[in-house]
């Protein structure tokens, strides 16, 4: 399963954290990761392939995130 996999590869679960605030430097850090990924598909086509979306947090419509099924899966704590 998705699950085992994860955790074999030693990705931990991170509960969301909701931050309502923008800073000054976030559209620069949103322009690096977008530039980031563009150069990433064009080296590997397939890079999005490598992602794993999977359906087990629910978003509504409406901007409210499900926080009690919600997790990040990382290596490192991003908080």
């Amino acid at each position: 399963s998705v699950h085992k996999i994860l955790k074999r590869n030693k990705f931990r679960p991170y509960k969301i954290r909701l931050i309502h605030e923008l800073n000054e430097d976030d559209f620069d850090r949103r322009v690096h990761f977008c530039e980031t990924m563009i150069a990433q598909i064009d080296a590997e086509p397939d890079f999005l392939s490598n992602i794993v979306f999977s359906d087990e947090a629910t978003f509504q419509l409406n901007g409210v995130v499900n926080r009690l099924n919600c997790r990040l899966w990382l290596y490192m704590n991003p908080y």
